[in-house]
């Protein structure tokens, strides 16, 4: 589909729309169109599913349904494909324990939004709520991140459904956990609250036990039994029953309250879409940041999260306990620190510790075992003699399974004064160390590494380090990997056979061993970089948010 022809606006017009949106609305990439049309599916309980809808009139249309055709109707919107997987009584650890959510989401192909609605059975049902259900809702996102990378994640807030009370406090815990994941909320709690004042029922159906109805009216209702209940779609026997007590208690949607919820989706949905769409056009007419964009695997900004605001696999950011990964914390060891950074926030390591963040490989920095090339870009801000404490310090390293099957480091020195700053790659421990030297032991000229005697790092600037890694375990082709400050060539490592043997499931980029200073706006790219595209990246006004971001300056 050419998306450029259903929007006719001029390259300023399209500037305009697109600063309406903040990156937390845009999916990582443009429609996926699996079989032709833009996937989006629905998670949530049974005010998503709309059980008894389908069971009194199962041949609707129903929420799935109604949203299809509302954005088939604007013309200027691509054909989408609406999958409900809503279901009654559920709530998020029942879906994934259950297995229910690894059966019927997890595999869907090319999905492109995923609407969550969670929180009303989960209130219920969940001890500590309000520990539990953020844990949770966290932990499903991560869930759909890994499997879903593309996808936008929109989490949305509950309807109208028990007391006022009770639906903020559920709300107010799905924005917190938006807010750390840097996602958007699409609140739809304003909109059918505000069409509940045309008529307090008129939004849910009927569902009552058939032993409170006087049996004068049995075989009146006789028509609306459904098992123990009388269910009815609407408004139909509310005057000549609706004085019994709780004839109204049940305040599921009926098809007018779907109506509401597709409604406003639609209209959510259209608005974002819209957007991504322009995105790609200004992205065609920036070409020049087009070839980076499309090369953007990974990029964390530390403005909000140690988590990465941009990713092509897994986005979250990890702390590595024994064999096991956490979701890793700001503390006092690494703080985020705002307005302090390069651009925005940046993320301090106070103090030497062990705390140690990371990002998984997947999806991220590519590694294979036949021809590997990635390219990893940082900011830095430290004085180095006087900030670091003794010993070893590497602001990053590439990590495997196995320290002697290949080692990745940005490294300061431990006995120069000044300290130089080194980029290693040490290959297969057999490679570059066949006679079990110490690294420190090793000649300088003797070590697979770039050297720099008089870095300019300092505590009042930030100094921009890019290192690449070209054609590794590519038997076939110069392997390399370079070293740029300030968009400047430093040195590159040369005739070296740079064979890996990591296990690719288990690479890992971590941050801040044994580094004391300030670190912002990390980003990967799937290829190496070359040195006109390094000083490009060093001279990008917001940083590598102009790379993913629709809000242009």
């Amino acid at each position: 589909m050419n998306h450029q022809s259903s929007l006719r606006f001029n390259y300023s017009t399209l500037k305009a729309v697109v600063a309406l949106f903040s990156i937390s609305f845009l999916s990582p990439s443009a429609f996926a169109e699996h079989e032709g049309k833009v996937q989006i599916l629905l998670l949530g309980d049974s005010t998503t599913e709309g059980s008894i809808p389908r069971l009194i009139k199962p041949d609707g249309p129903h929420l799935e349904n109604v949203l299809e055709q509302l954005l088939a109707a604007d013309k200027e919107l691509p054909l989408c494909h609406v999958i409900n997987s809503g279901l009654s009584g559920e709530y998020i650890r029942r879906l994934i324990d259950s297995g229910r959510y690894d059966r019927d989401a997890a595999k869907l192909p090319g999905l492109d939004y995923i609407f969550i609605r969670y929180g009303l059975n989960d209130r219920a049902r969940v001890e500590k709520f309000n520990e539990e259900f953020p844990k949770h809702f966290h932990e499903l996102i991560d869930r759909l991140r890994k499997d879903h990378p593309q996808a936008l994640l929109i989490p949305m807030t509950v309807i109208p459904y028990a007391n006022g009370e009770h639906s903020k406090e559920i709300n107010d815990l799905v924005r917190q956990v938006a807010e750390l994941e840097n996602l958007a909320v699409f609140d739809i709690y304003p909109r059918y609250a505000a069409e509940l004042k045309n008529g307090h029922n008129m939004l849910n159906y009927r569902r009552y036990p058939l032993e409170k109805v006087p049996e004068k009216y049995h075989e009146l209702v006789q028509p609306f039994v459904q098992g123990p209940s009388v269910v009815v779609i609407d408004n139909e026997l509310d005057a000549i029953l609706g004085n019994l007590p709780d004839w109204y208690s049940d305040r599921h949607p009926n098809l007018a309250g779907y109506n509401v919820i597709a409604d406003e989706t639609a209209k959510y949905l259209a608005a974002i879409m819209r957007a991504d769409e322009a995105k790609q056009i200004l992205t065609e007419a920036d070409q020049a940041n087009s070839d980076l964009s499309a090369a953007l695997t990974l990029h964390a900004s530390f403005d909000k999260t140690l988590d990465a605001d941009f990713s092509r696999g897994d986005r979250t950011c990890y702390i590595k306990n024994g064999a096991e990964l956490h979701r890793a914390e700001p503390n006092e060891d690494a703080k985020l620190v705002p307005e302090d950074g390069r651009f925005g926030g940046a993320l301090h390591f106070t103090k030497k510790s062990g705390f140690q963040p990371a990002f998984r490989d997947s999806g991220v920095l590519g590694y294979n075992d036949s021809n590997w090339n990635t390219t990893v870009s940082v900011w830095l801000r430290l004085n180095p003699d006087k900030d670091l404490e003794p010993g070893y310090c590497d602001p990053i390293q590439i990590v495997g399974d196995d320290g002697k099957k290949g080692f990745i480091f940005l490294e300061f020195s431990k006995d120069e004064t000044p300290r130089y700053f080194r980029y290693a790659i040490r290959p297969l421990f057999q490679i570059w160390n066949p006679d079990n030297v110490a690294w420190a032991d090793i000649p300088f000229d003797k070590r697979p590494m770039v050297q720099v005697e008089r870095p300019p790092f300092s505590r009042e600037t930030w100094t921009h380090v890019v290192f690449t890694l070209e054609n590794v375990n590519n038997k076939s082709e110069p392997r390399s990997g370079r070293l740029y400050l300030n968009g400047e060539l430093q040195g590159a490592i040369e005739n070296w056979d740079l064979t890996f043997g990591w296990d690719a499931s288990q690479v890992m980029l971590v941050l801040g061993a044994s580094y004391v200073g300030h670190m912002d706006d990390l980003a990967v790219f799937n290829r190496v970089l070359s040195p006109e595209e390094v000083k490009q990246l060093s001279n990008l006004k917001n940083g590598v948010r102009d790379l993913h971001s629709l809000a242009k300056e």
